[in-house]
């Protein structure tokens, strides 16, 4: 099947979010549009929140943070912050 886009404003925002890495091509934004537009309210926000989490599990790994032995995490949260 071939679908053309004549409205270009629709073709930026398809570009963009392709180049943001949302999505891995068309065909999967379609599904996920169509699939999330099936869903009810709740179950859309659920599904969001999961995608969302498992995004920022994605950003996270291979972080650490290595405060000095001794200071809290609060404290290490606080350095160079002017009260």
């Amino acid at each position: 099947m071939t679908i053309e886009i004549h409205n270009p404003e629709l073709e930026s925002i398809l570009q963009r979010q392709l180049k943001a890495g949302n999505f891995a091509s068309i065909e999967d934004m379609l599904l996920q549009t169509f699939r999330g537009a099936q869903l009810p309210a709740d179950e859309q926000r659920k599904a969001k929140a999961l995608e969302a989490a498992a995004r920022i599990r994605e950003l996270r790994k291979g972080v650490t943070l290595e405060r000095p032995e001794g200071v809290s995490l609060r404290q290490y949260a606080h350095i160079g912050h002017r009260y």
